[in-house]
C-alpha cells in the first residue's frame, strides 16, 4: 500500500454509493489502468490484515461496506501511511467551508475560500448551496453580504451542536481526541485532518484533560470513554468560540435551575481552572452549558442519591423493565444488575434528551440486525420516559437501552464457573460492555468476569486483582496481561479467539477448584448415607445447582409494597403545620417513633428543601421530602400527613399532602414507589386521601389501588 492507495480507500469507504473506476482516475489524476492495478493493491493489503476485500459490480463501481469495528481497523492501518495530495471532491469542499466558516470570527470572501480550496470562483459559489442546505438542517443560516463576504449566523447553542456533527460525520469522538491531542502528521482523509487543525489550532488540551479527571474525583463518577472524548472536545470547541467572542446564552430560568445541583459546583470548579489555564473569562452560562454536559455524561460508576430527581429517575427505570419484561414474558424484577445498570444509563440520558445534547451510537446498525424485535420491544416500552421528557426517544438511545435488555436475557441463560479471571473492558459504554460480559459467560462458562471498565480504568482494577487475561473492544496498554480485542457482539471469530487462548494457557488460579472441592465433599457425604445410581449425572446436577444458588443470591431482596408501608402507624390526617418546615417534622417523627429512621434523618430532610429548594414537590399539591440513605435511614419506610391548610414553598408551591420517605438502598423500595404514582395518577383516589377524615379510609383507598393495579 502506498499514499495514494491509501486515499483511494479512504475515499471509497466514506462514499455512499459505488464509485466508477473513470471517476477515480479524474480524481486522482492518473489513467485507469493505474487505478486497477491500486484496486488490486488495496485488495491485497486487505486479505493480509484478515478484512473483506472490495466489491466490484461491472457497470456500477467499487464499493466497500466494513462494519464500525473493521473501519475503525483499517483507519489505525492507515495512519502509518503518509498524505497524498488530491482534487477534493465537491462533498470535502463543503465540510472544508464549512469548518472555515464556524473558526471565523467575521465575515470570509469567496475568493479566499476559492484560494483555499485551489478551485475556482464559480466552483465555490455553487458549493455554497450544498453548504446552505447542511446549515438549514442545523436551524442556521449562511448570510452574505456584497463587499464584504459570507458568515454563518444563528443560536450560538446551535453553532456548537453543528460543530459537533461536523466533526462526528467523519470521525469518532475518540478518534478525534486522539488526532486533536497528538501532532497531526499523518492523515486518515484529507478533510478530518483539515478540519481538525483549523478548528483546534494552538489550543493545548491537556488543562481540560485535567480539568474533567478532577471532575471525575469531586463527583465521584468516572465517565466513559466516549463520554470522556466528547466532554473534551465540547470544552474545548467553547473554548475556542470564547476566544472568538463567541458566547453562549441560557435563559435565566434554566440557569436557576441548575445552579442548585453538585454538577454547577463542579463546573464552576473546572470553569475558574481554564480560566487561569487559557486567560479567558468563562460566563456563567457556559458554566450552566458544562453543567448540562457533566449532566448528560455517560458514566461507569456513580452514586443515583446525588440526583435530587433519583426518586422519579427510580420510578421510570422500574416501569420500563416491568413493561418490557411483560412484553418480552420474562420476570425481570429480581435482576438487580438490570436495575442498577439502566438506573445508571437513565440518569444521564434523562438531561441529554431534556437538553438536545446529540449522542451517537456507532453500533446501531449491528444492534438493530441482531436484536431486531428485541429493539422494537424495547422502542415500544418506552413511553413512561416519552412522558417524562415530551418528546419521542431517538433510536440511538434505544440501542443502548437494548444493550442492557439483552445482557439481562444473556444472563437469564448464563451458568456461571470461575476458572479464568477476567476484566471486559468496552469504550462505548458500560452496557455494552455487560452485554459482552454476558455473551461470553455464556459461550465460556469458566471465565470469570472481575469487572467490567472503561479503557481508563484498567490499570486500576489491574492492581487490585490477579488476572488471567483482559477481554476489550479497544487496544489496551498492559503487557504484564493477555489481551484479547473482540467486537462488542462477540462474533464467531472472536469466539474463536478467546478458545484458542483457552486451549493453550493455563489459569493462574482456579476458582473453580473452591466449588469443585465442596462437590466432591459434598458426594462423600451423601455416599455414607445413600446409594447413588448416576455419580456423573449427581455429580453435574450439584455443580450447576452451586453456580445457579451464586447467581440467585446476587439477585436482591424482597420489594416492599405501599400497602406495607403506609398502616395506621405511619398516617395522620388533617394536621396542623405553621409552615413546610413543621409539616416535615411532623411527617418525620412518625418514622423515628416507629424506629425507622434516626432523629438526624428529619433533620437531613429539612436540610435538603433548604439548599436545593422545594424540589420535593412532586405533583400538584404533594410533597415527599427524603435523604440519603447513610443519613440514618433503618429500614425502608413511609409516612402520610394530611394539612388541615396548605402549606406555601419558597417558589410558592402550594402542599396540603406530605409523603416523608426513607430508602435503604437503590432498589428495594422501587415497588412501593411504582405503587404509590400508579395511586396517584388517578385523580379520585388523591382527592378521597385529601378529603379523609378517618384513617381507614385512605388504607381502604391504597388496598383498591392495589388491587387494580394487580388485575
Amino acid at each position: 500500500m502506498d499514499e495514494r492507495c491509501a486515499q483511494l480507500l479512504s475515499k471509497i469507504i466514506s462514499a455512499s454509493s459505488p464509485i466508477k473506476i473513470s471517476e477515480l482516475a479524474e480524481d486522482f489524476n492518473v489513467s485507469s489502468r493505474t487505478i486497477r492495478y491500486d484496486l488490486d493493491k488495496i485488495d491485497d493489503f486487505l486479505k493480509d490484515n484478515g478484512l473483506p476485500q472490495l466489491t466490484r459490480k461491472p457497470g456500477s463501481g467499487i464499493s466497500y461496506l466494513p462494519s464500525y469495528y473493521q473501519k475503525l481497523k483499517i483507519f489505525k492501518l492507515l495512519e502509518s501511511i503518509s498524505s497524498y495530495n488530491y482534487a477534493l471532491t465537491p462533498e470535502e469542499r463543503k465540510k472544508l467551508i464549512l469548518t472555515e466558516l464556524f473558526q471565523a470570527k467575521d465575515f470570509t470572501t469567496i475568493e479566499e475560500m476559492a484560494t483555499l480550496l485551489s478551485v475556482s470562483r464559480g466552483t465555490v459559489v455553487n458549493d455554497l448551496k450544498a453548504v446552505g442546505n447542511w446549515l438549514a438542517k442545523h436551524d442556521l443560516k449562511l448570510y452574505s453580504r456584497p463587499r464584504f463576504g459570507i458568515k454563518i449566523v444563528g443560536n450560538e447553542k446551535d453553532m456548537r451542536r453543528a460543530v459537533v456533527t461536523l466533526l462526528s460525520e467523519n470521525i469518532e469522538m475518540e478518534k478525534a481526541l486522539n488526532l486533536i491531542k497528538a501532532p497531526i502528521n499523518r492523515r486518515m482523509s484529507v478533510v478530518t485532518d483539515r478540519q481538525l487543525k483549523t478548528l483546534f489550532q494552538d489550543l493545548e488540551i491537556s488543562p481540560i484533560e485535567e480539568a474533567i479527571r478532577l471532575a471525575e474525583k469531586q463527583l465521584k463518577t468516572t465517565f466513559t470513554d466516549s463520554a470522556y472524548s466528547g466532554l473534551v472536545i465540547h470544552l474545548a470547541l467553547a473554548i475556542k468560540r470564547i476566544q472568538l467572542g463567541k458566547n453562549i446564552v441560557m435563559p435565566e430560568d434554566e440557569l436557576a435551575k441548575l445552579k442548585p445541583v453538585r454538577e454547577f459546583a463542579v463546573a464552576s470548579s473546572m470553569a475558574a481552572n481554564l480560566e487561569e489555564s487559557y486567560k479567558i473569562n468563562i460566563p456563567t452560562a457556559e458554566i450552566g452549558y458544562i453543567t448540562i454536559h457533566l449532566l448528560g455524561g455517560k458514566v461507569t460508576e456513580s452514586d443515583i442519591f446525588s440526583n435530587q430527581d433519583w426518586m422519579r429517575l427510580q420510578i421510570l427505570t422500574g416501569e420500563i423493565i416491568q413493561n418490557i419484561g411483560r412484553k418480552l414474558k420474562v420476570d425481570f424484577l429480581a435482576d438487580s444488575e438490570l436495575y442498577s445498570g439502566l438506573l445508571k444509563h437513565l440518569e444521564p440520558t434523562v438531561y441529554r434528551l431534556k437538553h438536545g445534547l446529540p449522542l451517537k451510537n456507532p453500533i446501531l446498525k449491528e444492534i438493530k440486525s441482531n436484536y431486531t424485535s428485541i429493539f422494537e420491544v424495547v422502542k415500544s416500552s418506552l413511553k413512561p420516559l416519552e412522558d417524562y421528557i415530551g418528546s419521542k426517544i431517538p433510536d440511538e438511545e434505544i440501542g443502548f437501552i437494548t444493550i442492557h435488555i439483552g445482557a439481562a436475557l444473556e444472563r437469564n441463560k448464563m451458568v456461571r464457573s470461575n476458572v479464568y479471571r477476567a476484566v471486559v473492558v468496552c469504550g462505548t459504554g458500560v452496557g455494552t460492555a455487560k452485554l459482552l460480559s454476558s455473551k461470553i459467560g455464556r459461550k465460556f462458562p469458566n471465565i470469570n468476569i472481575v469487572a467490567t471498565v472503561a479503557s481508563r480504568r484498567v490499570k486500576d482494577i489491574v492492581k487490585d486483582n490477579e488476572l488471567d487475561l483482559i477481554i476489550s473492544t479497544v487496544p489496551v496498554d498492559l503487557k504484564n496481561i493477555p489481551l484479547i480485542i473482540v467486537n462488542p457482539l462477540l462474533l464467531e471469530e472472536d469466539v474463536a479467539k478467546i478458545y484458542r487462548y483457552l486451549s493453550t494457557n493455563a489459569p493462574k488460579n482456579s476458582e473453580c477448584n473452591q466449588i469443585k472441592m465442596i462437590t466432591e465433599n459434598l458426594l462423600k457425604i451423601i455416599q455414607k448415607h445413600c446409594l447413588i445410581k448416576n455419580r456423573h449425572q449427581l455429580l453435574k446436577d450439584i455443580s450447576m445447582f452451586l453456580n445457579q444458588a451464586y447467581f440467585a443470591d446476587s439477585k436482591g431482596v424482597a420489594q416492599p409494597v405501599l400497602k406495607d408501608l403506609l398502616t395506621e402507624k405511619t398516617i395522620k390526617l388533617n394536621v396542623r403545620a405553621k409552615s413546610w418546615e413543621e409539616a416535615i417534622r411532623i411527617g418525620g417523627e412518625l418514622l423515628v417513633d416507629n424506629d425507622f429512621v434516626e432523629e438526624r434523618y428529619v433533620e437531613a430532610m429539612v436540610k435538603n428543601v433548604k439548599e436545593m429548594g422545594p424540589y420535593i414537590v412532586i405533583a400538584p399539591g404533594v410533597a415527599m421530602p427524603h435523604a440519603r440513605p447513610e443519613d440514618g435511614v433503618k429500614q425502608v419506610c413511609m409516612s402520610l400527613i394530611t394539612l388541615e391548610e396548605p402549606v406555601v414553598f419558597d417558589n410558592e408551591e402550594s402542599v396540603k399532602l406530605i409523603l416523608a420517605f426513607g430508602a435503604t438502598d437503590h432498589h428495594t423500595h422501587l415497588q412501593a414507589l411504582s405503587d404509590l404514582m400508579k395511586l396517584f395518577s388517578n385523580s379520585s383516589y388523591l382527592d378521597t386521601i385529601l378529603q379523609a377524615s378517618e384513617i381507614k379510609e385512605v388504607i381502604n383507598v391504597i388496598q383498591l389501588s392495589a388491587k387494580e393495579n394487580s388485575l
